[in-house]
């Protein structure tokens, strides 16, 4: 679970439902966290549904633009949501922790990939799928990046002991600042296409790749870290001068790099501006949800079954290797009204599936985790022993 238009995730391709794997929220979860996981889900649902959907002449209206501004947003915000809960537990983990963990990251991973399969099956990709195929599928977009981004963080944890938290600031800091640079040096020209993709966009079809995006999953670790363990007043005192110090900062650099460096997708001001804006809409779920109402409630039952959700959305929206999609016809041929008549439509599904999933793992752990792997095991043998 990055945008103007050009952090759009339309070019996902879904396949299989996977669904996250993840038990009771722990006690000590406060609500406004799954909240602001929840809101920056849903906004990315209406984001790709407007995106998918809506035609071009009314994209060229204002009012899409006004949209636009809005949903580039949610991507970033969705890779600092994932990582605020990551930084939450005392690091560094057990060994057993750290295994289950990395385990429930592998699977992302894998997920991530299988949603731009061509084939359901390896021989016919490797026989039949197209330069451009082959490229969408290895291309660096938000589950991979996480996962990815999420496993390194483990690894730097176990390292850095204790002071894992001033370590992982300082990477995301040198990610932001080497975004540029690396992205003028052309690296991922020079490398294996399925690690070029994580660089930058040159090499396939990536919207996240590491360079800068995986700076905004640390940075939501670090701040999960830093305000997530501490009382109301603390966090919101924190937050407020972080926020300040990166919208300042953000701005200033701005007017630094005019000219240098585009200010879209890569800029250190682009950046920071994005994270300090995040920090600040972390702030006003907390206030919103300080007393618990239906509403809250709900979104933060959304929030904590973002996986599902967002693979969900994707399937009825795009399709993918197992099932068709009915609104792929209606691609690019809807105005707004249409296009929000199916986002209405969309949503009390989505919620429904959360909800009937997280049942499922609170009431029935055991079945929920055997659904789980059948269908892991399934699909994975489907996809390496179909022969075309």
């Amino acid at each position: 679970m990055a945008s103007s238009s050009e952090l759009s995730l339309a070019a996902a391709r879904p396949a299989p439902l996977f669904i996250e794997r993840r038990r009771k929220p722990r006690k000590n979860r406060e609500l406004y966290i799954d909240a602001f996981r929840g809101l920056m889900a849903l906004l990315m649902v209406q984001g790709h549904v407007f995106d998918h959907l809506v035609a071009p002449i009314a994209r060229a209206l204002p009012l899409y633009q006004f949209e636009v501004m809005f949903h580039g947003s949610t991507a970033p915000g969705f890779l600092f949501a994932s990582g605020f809960v990551a930084g939450l537990p005392r690091a560094p983990l057990s060994v057993r922790a750290s295994l289950r963990r990395a385990r429930r990251l592998l699977f992302v991973l894998g997920t991530g990939y299988f949603l731009h399969l061509p084939y359901l099956s390896l021989w016919k990709i490797l026989a039949r799928a197209t330069a451009e195929e082959k490229a969408d599928l290895l291309a660096c977009n938000p589950l991979q990046l996480i996962a990815v981004t999420q496993l390194g963080l483990l690894a730097l944890q176990w390292m850095a002991g204790r002071r894992w938290v001033v370590v992982a600031a300082v990477t995301a800091i040198a990610i932001i600042a080497a975004g540029p640079l690396v992205w003028a040096s052309h690296l991922s020209s020079r490398l294996p296409m399925a690690l070029g993709a994580y660089v930058d966009m040159s090499a396939a079809p990536s919207q996240f790749p590491l360079f800068p995006f995986a700076s905004f999953v640390l940075a939501g670790t670090v701040a999960g870290a830093w305000l997530g363990r501490t009382d109301r007043t603390t966090r919101r005192r924190r937050a407020l001068r972080a926020a300040a110090a990166l919208v300042a900062a953000g701005v200033l650099l701005a007017f630094a790099l005019r000219g240098r460096v585009d200010f879209w997708y890569v800029s250190p001001a682009y950046v920071l501006l994005r994270m300090g804006g995040l920090v600040l809409i972390l702030v006003g779920i907390e206030w919103m949800t300080a007393t618990p109402t239906p509403a809250a409630r709900a979104l933060a039952l959304v929030g904590h079954e973002t996986l599902l959700v967002y693979v969900l959305h994707l399937v009825l929206l795009f399709g993918g290797v197992v099932m068709h999609s009915p609104l792929s016809a209606y691609a690019e041929q809807m105005g707004f009204a249409g296009a929000a008549a199916v986002l209405v439509a969309m949503l009390p599904v989505l919620y429904a599936a959360a909800w009937l999933w997280n049942r499922l793992k609170i009431r029935y752990t055991h079945a929920a985790r055997l659904v789980l792997a059948f269908v892991t095991v399934y699909v994975a043998w489907e996809f390496l022993t179909r022969p075309w």
